[in-house]
């Protein structure tokens, strides 16, 4: 039989910028003595004196328990792609990805998909409408934080996409769909104007040519511009010694700040939060204590742990030094997302793409690049996510406290009302 294909690619690339203030003093309140104590509704929206500009995102039960299946994907997909250096992933925007096919997919297809991003026993609709309230929500959240996900459909002329999908794509994914003569070189020019367009030009392209062959390239941008609550000050930052896991000592740019944060610690961890403009959006960094690895830490943490770690933090004097550092990494995920559930989307003969358009199709390659960039001024991250198919077959005393991660840690961008994961990583001194 005359199989048509379509190959997945993940672009994802998260960039965290903290320029610096020069009204910002990174001085210790020496007359701090009484303690704050977060409580589970204080961790679930910004402090008092933080202005919502636009308001809470609001999501039902259903959605916001996808929300968590998701998450508990992240980590699931983190495991899979953890190794020896620095890395940053955007699980989000494979999710993105990952529903759209679910909208072009049926039968078990449609179900492993799902299954992949830890969504077995919800249907599509569930899916689109929480993906939709996250995507029209996501950038009114903060007037400081600006996060845009959108998403793209390139189809071969040749080709035409099944009605009702391209109905729930436009709907649902805010999806933009346009009919391309692939054999032009300027397509693939095209596509990657559009990945550049949607990530400020952090990631300014996903794909060197356009495959003549190929039915449809599908595309998932998020992008994420936070400036962080409390600024560093770029006249603090120095080189200083970072302790890498072969006990090899690196020179990294440090920033430094001394302010209060959310905090906690336990055996294995240090945790700090790092809110963004109004605290809509925050940076959760994981440092594993001293003789303790991100793997031991990793390996016992999951979407309900993390959450309670938030839950459990007291309001604290931090000492805090943070490298300021930019990550770059380029992602292979046929295997993964094999591994994570759902083999038969990249099968020949087995994959069941009947909803997309009229013929047999399945996924040849999935990829996602990423980028995250630190520095003083606060945080830019961007990920875009394509699919490429083609023809052919309580009150105590006010806590003073350490964070130093001059040492390997782990971070997560995240929406804090639902808790949603944008972006995830990793820093290992480079």
């Amino acid at each position: 039989m005359y199989k048509k294909v379509f190959s997945a690619a993940i672009l994802a690339s998260a960039a965290m910028a903290m320029t610096s203030c020069s009204t910002s003093k990174n001085t210790q309140n020496e007359n701090a003595t009484k303690a704050e104590k977060i409580t589970e509704a204080e961790a679930a929206r910004p402090s008092a004196d933080e202005e919502m500009d636009e308001g809470y995102l609001v999501l039902s039960e259903a959605q916001q328990n996808i929300v968590k299946k998701n998450n508990d994907f992240a980590f699931r997909l983190y495991q899979q792609i953890s190794g020896m250096d620095s890395e940053v992933v955007s699980p989000m925007s494979i999710a993105y990805l990952m529903g759209m096919l679910a909208n072009g997919a049926d039968g078990k297809t449609q179900q492993e998909i799902l299954k992949a991003i830890g969504c077995e026993g919800v249907s599509v609709k569930e899916l689109n409408d929480c993906y939709k309230a996250l995507m029209l929500s996501a950038g009114k959240l903060d007037k400081q934080t600006t996060v845009n996900i959108a998403n793209f459909i390139a189809i071969n002329k040749n080709f035409r996409l099944n009605s009702d999908f391209a109905r729930t794509v436009a709907d649902s994914y805010q999806a933009g769909v346009e009919s391309m003569d692939f054999t032009n070189s300027k397509s693939a020019a095209h596509i990657n104007d559009w990945c550049k367009k949607q990530t400020k030009g952090m990631i300014p392209s996903i794909i060197d040519q356009v495959d003549p062959a190929a039915v449809s390239y599908l595309l998932n941008a998020i992008y994420f511009n936070g400036i962080w609550q409390e600024k560093f000050d770029a006249k603090n930052t120095r080189l200083e010694n970072f302790s890498g896991y072969t006990r090899d000592i690196k020179k990294v740019n440090m920033m430094h700040l001394n302010k209060k944060f959310a905090y906690t610690e336990n055996d294995m961890l240090q945790a700090v939060e790092l809110p963004y403009g109004n605290g809509s959006y925050q940076m959760t960094v994981l440092l594993p204590k001293s003789g303790k690895s991100i793997s031991e830490v990793m390996k016992e943490m999951d979407a309900d742990k993390l959450q309670k770690l938030s839950n459990d933090m007291d309001r604290c004097q931090v000492d805090l030094k943070f490298p300021k550092f930019t990550t770059e990494m380029d992602l292979s995920l046929n295997q993964i997302i094999s591994k994570l559930g759902a083999p038969s989307i990249f099968q020949p003969g087995t994959a069941d793409f009947s909803r997309f358009a009229n013929g047999s199709f399945y996924v040849s390659k999935m990829l996602q690049k990423a980028k995250i960039e630190v520095s003083e001024r606060g945080t830019k991250a961007a990920a875009v996510t394509a699919a490429v198919m083609l023809t052919s077959l309580g009150p105590n005393e006010m806590k003073r406290v350490e964070f130093h991660a001059n040492r390997p840690f782990v971070y997560f961008i995240t929406e804090r009302n639902s808790g949603a994961i944008l972006f995830m990583g990793q820093f290992l001194g480079e």
